[in-house]
């Protein structure tokens, strides 16, 4: 029964704490604001909790946890003989991990515009590295280029996903982020417009 009553005091600070963050900056939140819309005491929050700062971080560090366990699920042995069925995969379990902690990212993407936390972007690239020799370069774009591109592409289409209401599935979203890193986005402008000129 505590373990119950426990869960549901956290779950009533962080609905609060996410609808706060919709409508101010972080920075104007107050503890008073967060423990006024969960309906509980500020001796409770300090229960669970050292200010608002440590909720954030808490809340932000159990996200990054579940995606750590997602992407271990992973087998790296398809990268190199289907890489469209590993990027795909890849993908899915990360976007699996926004769609379950939609309330966090859209406070994050949208209202606060904060981006994907960095550390999203140092686990995917940590699994890589443990598993594969990376060159220090590709083709003539030094390693660290190639990762920010990359990273930098897909957290805008993951923006964008969220930001339109989650609306296509995540194995349309993983096919659409596959298509743009595998081809790149001027490759299939030039495609298209190569075609219109044919038609």
């Amino acid at each position: 029964m505590q373990d119950r009553r426990v869960r549901k005091t956290k779950e009533s600070i962080k609905e609060a704490f996410f609808n706060l963050m919709s409508e101010k900056p972080f920075k104007d939140i107050t503890v008073n604001q967060i423990t006024e819309k969960a309906d509980v005491n500020r001796g409770t929050f300090y229960l669970h909790y050292l200010d608002k700062f440590d909720l954030r971080d808490k809340l932000e560090k159990e996200i990054l946890n579940e995606l750590e366990e997602n992407i271990a699920k992973q087998s790296l042995s398809n990268m190199i003989e289907s890489p469209e069925q590993y990027a795909a995969e890849l993908i899915g379990l990360i976007l699996a991990v926004i769609e379950k902690n939609q309330d966090y990212f859209k406070v994050t993407l949208i209202h606060q515009d904060l981006g994907l936390p960095q550390e999203f972007s140092r686990i995917i690239r940590n699994r890589l590295k443990n598993q594969l020799l990376l060159p220090e370069r590709v083709d003539i774009v030094p390693i660290d280029y190639y990762f920010a591109f990359i990273v930098n592409a897909q957290t805008g289409i993951i923006k964008q996903w969220v930001k339109s209401g989650m609306k296509e599935s995540k194995e349309e979203i993983a096919k659409y982020a596959f298509t743009l890193a595998y081809n790149g986005p001027l490759k299939l402008m030039h495609q298209y417009l190569e075609q219109e000129k044919k038609n």
